[in-house]
């Protein structure tokens, strides 16, 4: 099987992120996105996101399921209050000819009322969104993660620990195994990545990515450029056939692409 997570950046790079997309369509069973944009309007842009991409998406993956998972409505990118139906969120895409067995999300901080979001994104409802498949009649569980972006240094601080302990202990009695993937907003060597380890396998260290952000990043070849954000954690019992996070510019972060079985 083969899983991709990618934040898409909202869109900006639409024309590259959505040949990149239906490339691997063809051979890829499972999509996690993040930062995806969802309107009831009749607007494509507004700036330089797509603020309907998930409809662009649905509509480009026929073969697929998709679950939409809403993080807060009325925001732009900026965050600036917009004056029309928004929503950003998360998206997983999964084919059609895999069973779904249950999909829901649980919110991990913050509060999807917000209607002040700050500047700085501190105050970011952060959800957890997951999809439990049944895969030659044994549960496989994938969960799509974006984490709180605040503050920029991606270190520890009481929120992102309490994230990565609430990730456990929601997953600690869960049967079956288990994917958590996406863009933690976390760099490596820090307590809330090594929490994970202890009970994950860790493939950006396992395979030893040497980044996970993209050239488009505007920090790119600055000496406080960031590396990393983006983890997928696997439990014990999968088979990694394979692991690559390829340098593409389609976002302001690169593709993980897994190979399982």
């Amino acid at each position: 099987m083969k899983l991709i997570s990618l934040n898409t950046w909202g869109g900006k790079m639409f024309n590259p992120l959505m040949d990149f997309i239906r490339k691997h369509s063809e051979d890829t069973d499972i999509f996690c996105f993040q930062e995806i944009y969802k309107t009831s309007s009749n607007f494509t842009n507004y700036h330089d996101i797509r603020v309907n991409l998930f409809s662009e998406l649905t509509k480009m993956l026929p073969g697929f399921q998709s679950f939409y998972s809403v993080e807060i409505t009325g925001f732009d990118s900026c965050p600036d209050l917009v004056d029309f139906d928004l929503a950003v969120g998360k998206a997983v895409f999964i084919r059609k000819n895999i069973k779904i067995i249950s999909k829901s999300e649980i919110l991990i901080s913050g509060n999807k009322t917000e209607n002040n979001l700050k500047k700085d994104f501190s105050n970011l409802p952060i959800t957890l969104q997951i999809v439990e498949l049944n895969i030659n009649k044994k549960p496989l569980t994938i969960y799509n993660v974006h984490g709180t972006s605040f503050p920029g240094s991606k270190l520890d601080t009481p929120t992102r620990l309490k994230q990565s302990s609430y990730i456990l202990n929601f997953l600690q009695n869960k049967p079956g195994e288990k994917i958590i993937t996406g863009d933690f907003n976390l760099m490596p060597h820090i307590q809330s990545i090594e929490m994970l380890e202890e009970k994950y396998r860790n493939l950006i260290k396992e395979f030893n990515i040497e980044k996970t952000r993209s050239n488009l990043s505007p920090y790119a070849g600055k000496s406080d450029f960031q590396k990393f954000a983006d983890y997928t954690f696997v439990s014990k019992n999968i088979n990694v056939t394979n692991f690559e996070v390829p340098d593409l510019e389609i976002s302001d972060h690169l593709p993980m692409i897994l190979e399982f079985s």
